[in-house]
């Protein structure tokens, strides 16, 4: 086979070539004698194959399979440009393939070098075919004859071929500079909307897809430098293009909104039909947002390549209600794509059918970033304990058990009384709980059997954690139970609850009492009792779960916990969220991190705050994280209300910064003891959407809206015909055509100032193919 023919001439030919019978025979032996030694696999065999180029009367480059094989997988390149490429449909013998060239080969000076390569199936590429192809005058055609503006990849109209319209037969009275197509498939319109943004003018964008949808210019400016003729530029303040709705009823099945743009912006809006309802194309952080809305909602698609670099891009994007599918492109590859909605929903909530822009979206309101009145223990969980500093001083502590009992087999620890007993009916976990009843001194006692040396460890803090309920029908009021503890000279009463109060019977509470050194003595022989002190035997308190731990670090000792109306009556619902604690003289130090505000913009924080039965001593405070510092939402460094009373909620409001993404909330707190209560209530963030509302920086040309989802090798070729800002020709893939379509083209010339009379081409039916030899 000649693999590499060069003849300037209108026709180069490749042609496998007989090889000696005598070198062959050597080399097929050495072959396989080298195979056996050195065993290694066989290259593919080149494909037997000849083909045949040569230019038409009408200037039309053409490549002919000869015989041979056929080709399966091959690309084509025009002047070293790949200008086609197959990998599915053969190319068999008398098949003829147009090659898509920018050019007409009319003289002898007009030249192009092809060259063919077939791709094996391992992916390397091996070429068939190079040669020079150039035109030559032609004689003048007969009157009958009528060149076509649009033919077929192959000629032969068939469903596998590419459609090529172009523009060469033209004779227009303008100097024209761009020529517009408008292809149109069964007599309607491929595109709703049809805008290249070549004819200057500050007041109308002229729609070429025949739906007449002119757009309205409100401030942009018209430049005669865009990517295929003129464009328009948008200063990122107010200006805009205003397009009516062109959809078919009150929602979209399928879409692909197609254009160029050219931007340094963060953010902005390409074009838009009210996001919150439709559809909103734009870019955030650089990166492509395609927002689509549904009744069940709105999806944001982000992609993941940067088109903010100031150079011209190709943006497409596409939804396909069958799958639900949000796809994006960028310079006519996939960008990004995902399942964003159920499968079968229509883009459209319903409501009046409003006109869409280009280059600013919707003017929206603000939308709820994170909003708690925290009423779940998932609430209370999203916050997590300091263990860096603030102020110098720790955040966390480490607490040692002493002891722990849940009573489930036996009194564990414990001594009972007479009036005590192990309850398999009312536990808060296991099989058992301990209860006591009566007045009858120590024998309504539960007490630690052996004492604990507090002392020589150095503690300096004890913290009681156990689970507790009342319930029978002898409680009367001035009646309680007690938690004693022996300071190793006498017994002292560190915990009182009485009847009647907050607590209701038959409930399960949670009790933590801290024990500090600084407030009793810490003795060698310590010891804890738990006593009831009621009228009858009809007065039980359960008790389960109880924990004695001891912490020899500084005295930080606090309860962060959501807080019912017993502790500090909440601003709305049932709980707020705060801690108490006996602090000497620390800070409690808890985060809530991981709010993610990277996709908005003005963001504001609300919340209130209150507190109860605190000092001049003690401090709140709420803070934010902004790199290394932290920055004051509210700070209250004496917050003395005396015991009893309760702050009325205090709201505040801080705006946060656009450049933080992730937000970190500090909550800290001083209190001076374990009845003083601090909390926060009704956390709300909000913010604008980055993108949305905003209106785009850059320019902006070749805006289309198709009425369906664009093939990824529809899109590609669009790329591929404008990205050197030409215009003279366009193409359809064989992936866009289906049998029985008839297609045809309207090109429009236009000198940048005006149109000439636009030509309607001829039409292709589309056809079976009928197979080869």
């Amino acid at each position: 086979m000649k693999k590499n023919v060069s003849l300037i001439n209108e026709f180069a030919v490749s042609e496998v070539v007989g090889a000696m019978i005598l070198i062959l025979i050597a080399i097929v032996i050495s072959v396989a004698i080298y195979n056996y030694v050195f065993p290694l696999p066989i290259p593919s065999p080149e494909p037997n194959t000849k083909l045949m180029g040569y230019v038409n009367d009408n200037g039309i480059a053409v490549l002919e399979h000869m015989g041979g094989e056929p080709l399966t997988a091959y690309k084509i390149y025009a002047d070293g440009e790949l200008v086609y490429q197959n990998y599915n449909d053969s190319w068999k013998i008398s098949q003829c393939i147009n090659p898509p060239l920018t050019k007409l080969l009319i003289t002898d000076n007009d030249k192009v070098k092809i060259d063919v390569y077939v791709i094996y199936d391992d992916g390397s590429e091996h070429r068939v075919f190079t040669g020079i192809l150039a035109g030559k005058v032609k004689l003048v055609q007969p009157p009958s004859y009528v060149p076509l503006m649009l033919i077929s990849s192959l000629n032969t109209n068939t469903i596998n071929e590419d459609l090529i319209c172009y523009n060469y037969t033209m004779n227009p009275s303008i100097d024209a500079s761009t020529y517009i197509y408008n292809w149109s498939v069964n007599g309607n319109s491929l595109t709703n909307i049809l805008m290249p943004f070549d004819t200057s003018s500050s007041t109308n964008a002229k729609d070429y897809s025949g739906n007449e949808n002119i757009g309205t210019v409100i401030g942009p400016t018209w430049i005669n430098g865009g990517r295929v003729g003129g464009a328009y530029q948008f200063d990122g303040v107010d200006d805009r293009i205003s397009i009516p709705y062109c959809f078919d009823g009150s929602s979209i099945d399928e879409i692909t909104v197609e254009t160029w743009v050219k931007t340094t912006a963060n953010s902005g809006v390409i074009a838009s039909f009210d996001r919150k309802s439709y559809w909103e194309l734009g870019f955030m952080n650089g990166k492509v947002r395609w927002s689509t809305t549904t009744d069940t909602g709105t999806k944001d698609t982000i992609g993941e390549i940067s088109i903010n670099d100031g150079i011209w891009h190709s943006v497409a994007a596409t939804y396909y209600y069958p799958t639900g599918e949000c796809t994006i492109y960028v310079d006519g590859k996939q960008d990004f794509s995902e399942s964003g909605h159920n499968p079968g929903e229509f883009l459209g909530v319903g409501g009046p059918q409003g006109s869409g822009s280009i280059g600013v979206g919707a003017i929206l309101s603000r939308e709820t970033v994170l909003s708690t009145s925290f009423e779940t223990q998932n609430e209370k969980n999203s916050w997590k304990p300091d263990n860096e500093t603030w102020g110098g001083e720790a955040g966390i502590i480490q607490w040692a058990t002493l002891r722990y009992d849940n009573f489930n087999s036996n009194w564990g620890s414990y001594t009972k009384g007479a009036d005590t007993y192990r309850s398999s009916l009312y536990k808060h976990e296991g099989t058992y709980s301990a209860c006591m009843r009566d007045n009858s001194g120590t024998s309504s006692a539960i007490t630690l059997t052996n004492s604990i040396d507090v002392d020589t460890p150095t503690y300096e803090s004890l913290k009681v954690d156990f689970w507790w309920m009342w319930r029978g029908s002898g409680w009367q009021t001035g009646e309680d139970w007690w938690l004693l503890y022996y300071n190793g000279s006498a017994w002292v009463t560190i915990l009182d609850i009485n009847y009647p109060s907050a607590y209701g019977k038959d409930v399960w509470y949670h009790q933590v009492v801290y024990i500090n050194e600084s407030d009793y003595q810490f003795p060698s022989n310590m010891r804890l009792r738990f006593q009831c002190d009621a009228s009858s035997d009809d007065d039980n308190v359960y008790l389960d779960q109880i924990y004695i731990n001891a912490t020899t670090g500084c005295r930080l000792d606090y309860d962060f916990d959501i807080r019912d109306p017993t502790k500090l009556t909440p601003r709305t619902g049932i709980y707020s969220i705060g801690g108490s604690g006996d602090f000497d003289p620390d800070y409690a130090l808890f985060n809530r991190t991981g709010i993610d505000i990277s996709g908005y913009k003005n963001v504001n924080v609300s919340v209130w705050y209150s507190y109860k039965s605190t000092g001049s001593e003690d401090k709140v405070g709420l803070y934010y994280r902004d790199g290394s510092n932290l920055v004051t939402v509210f700070e209250v460094l004496n917050p003395d209300i005396g015991v009893g009373n309760q702050l009325p909620w205090t709201h505040v409001e801080a705006q946060i910064p656009d450049h933080i993404d992730s937000l970190v909330f500090k909550f800290n707190w001083s209190t001076s003891s374990i009845n003083e209560y601090v909390a926060i209530d009704d956390l709300e963030i909000t913010g604008m959407p980055l993108g949305s509302g905003e209106n785009f920086s850059g320019v902006i040309d070749e805006f289309r809206i198709y009425k369906r989802v664009l093939s990824s090798e529809q899109i590609y070729q669009n790329y591929l015909c404008m990205k050197d800002g030409h215009s003279d020709k366009s193409v359809i893939v064989s992936e866009e055509t289906a049998l029985g379509n008839i297609w045809k083209c309207v090109v429009t010339p236009n000198d940048g100032i005006q149109d000439d009379i636009s030509e309607e081409s001829n039409s292709i039916e589309i056809i079976p193919y009928s197979g080869g030899g």
